[in-house]
């Protein structure tokens, strides 16, 4: 009775779970790993609680220990479940001989999800195998009960550390393999002083309040929304080339703005008005950073779809031509998402006189949307170059040198001048805030503190950037145009389609 249980709940779970779990505990390099650490560990209990005897009553040597066994297991999960997955997939992605997903009828979501799951599983496994040296550190001096609770803290980051490892190595490339661990490395270097304030937070506090709580749970939803887009960008990876593979994610990352700003009322409702950070000012803030967030990676959507769709998509094309439309601007295809862009960015555009921000307020918010605009300019010109032209080059490879030439090109030799406290025209200024985007990140962060003139000169620069824009959009409609009438249900679609049909 026990054996079939056993048997029926094995082959009711994930096959690609299974198999990560099979790969994780196979490895004998990894379960080495992991026995020296616990060594290592052992031995470090051992020290400190020798060194505690012959201490006095103030010491605190369960701090530096506590400190050394979270980040030393924080670690060992990044380069366990992030890394390692990240490897592995990237292996089997780029052989099409392991390549499961061109070689089972699995979903694409149950590959995605079966490697969430092993991942999930594996940071369990890690921090269960630190708790008894983190019940050791609590009856140490110098800790608190709450300071444990920092594993809450750690579990959603680790969780997209992850994911982020999962999209990396569902393209099976060297080169992104390498930005993934240049991004590990980044965000770990970035994020460890906060990480560190927070510990030190906790450690002092002997009781939690409403605010910690309250902290957690916002941790936890960006997480989730975050954690949701991974997952859809590496199932559009991951899908076959012909299929409306970037419909859910084009979706998800419309209504991101939409999504955030209901999953933060329920905060301006108990915490608006109170004198605190979560004031008026602060959920624009937020919201504005979630648009921002939605148009940047949709613009990035766009440069890297196919220009044309294939007979499968226009085989779900709805007849109606609202349902046309709709169709239309979230399947495959570059034009409905160029389109999409716009809405995104109008939206904090259109609160920003209902804000009721400060002239400080206002002129950062026109900085930072002549930064998007900007960005869709490159984006377009891109495209344009990519689409419109007989060299051989996709738009992605075009908006990269695009973005470095521009930046380096304007940023450098303006900030050499700044540094050399030498005058810059106005007219050299606003050209440099169009063209690069880092000059526009700094001028509007001092734009704040200078004059009136100088406060007003990103609005300037978004007026000229829009300009510019909407100049290579107008390049780009005739494109988006076709694209529109060729997007229908096919006539003859009863009839076995054509080999030109099939070419596109």
């Amino acid at each position: 009775m026990f054996s079939k249980l056993v048997t029926g709940i094995g082959e009711s779970l994930n096959p690609v779970f299974i198999k990560e779990m099979r790969q994780y505990f196979q490895n004998r390099r990894m379960i080495i790993f992991m026995g020296m650490l616990l060594l290592a560990q052992f031995i470090v209990t051992l020290f400190f609680s020798s060194a505690m005897r012959f201490s006095g009553d103030d010491d605190s040597s369960g701090v530096g220990f506590f400190l050394l066994i979270i980040f030393a297991g924080a670690i060992l999960a990044v380069i366990i479940c992030a890394i390692g997955a990240e490897q592995r997939f990237a292996e089997e992605r780029s052989d099409k001989e392991l390549n499961y997903a061109m070689l089972t009828t699995l979903r694409p979501a149950s590959i995605i999800w079966g490697k969430l799951e092993g991942a999930i599983v594996m940071l369990f496994c890690i921090f269960s195998m630190l708790l008894p040296f983190l019940t050791a550190a609590y009856f140490m001096r110098g800790l608190s009960a709450a300071s444990l609770l920092v594993t809450l803290c750690l579990f959603p980051i680790l969780v997209l550390y992850s994911l982020a490892g999962i999209f990396a190595g569902s393209f099976g490339m060297k080169w992104i393999t390498g930005l993934f661990f240049v991004g590990i490395f980044g965000s770990m270097v970035f994020l460890m002083p906060f990480a560190f304030e927070i510990v030190d937070d906790l450690m002092n506090r002997s009781d939690l309040g409403t605010a910690f709580w309250v902290g957690i749970l916002i941790e936890y939803k960006l997480a989730f929304l975050l954690g949701v887009l991974l997952f859809l960008l590496a199932l559009a990876v991951v899908s076959p080339p012909k299929s409306n593979r970037f419909c859910a994610a084009k979706a998800y990352l419309f209504l991101l703005p939409a999504i955030a700003l209901v999953l933060m009322t329920p905060y301006y409702f108990i915490f608006g008005g109170s004198g605190t950070s979560y004031d008026r000012d602060f959920f624009y803030v937020i919201e504005f950073l979630f648009c921002a967030f939605s148009f940047g990676v949709t613009a990035l959507v766009a440069v890297c779809e196919p220009p044309v769709n294939s007979i499968r998509i226009y085989m779900k094309c709805p007849r109606n031509f609202f349902g046309r439309v709709l169709h239309f601007l979230f399947s495959s295809g570059f034009a409905g998402t160029v389109l999409l862009t716009i809405p995104v960015l109008a939206l904090p555009a259109v609160l920003t006189p209902f804000a009721g921000l400060s002239w400080s307020g206002v002129t950062t918010v026109y900085g930072m949307l002549c930064i998007l605009v900007s960005f869709l300019g490159f984006a377009l010109l891109a495209l344009n170059l990519g689409l419109r032209t007989k060299l051989r080059f996709p738009p992605l490879g075009w908006l990269v040198i695009l973005e470095v030439g521009a930046n380096i090109l304007t940023w450098i030799p303006a900030s050499i001048m700044d540094f050399s406290m030498k005058k810059i025209p106005g007219p050299v200024r606003l050209i440099s805030m169009v063209l690069s985007h880092l000059y526009c990140f700094v001028e509007t962060v001092d734009a704040p503190s200078a004059s009136t003139a100088a406060s007003s000169l990103p609005l300037h620069a978004l007026m000229v950037s829009s300009g510019i824009t909407f100049i290579l959009f107008l390049c780009l409609l005739p494109l988006i145009v076709k694209a529109f009438r060729q997007h229908r249900y096919p006539d003859n679609a009863a009839k076995p389609p054509t080999k030109e049909m099939l070419r596109k």
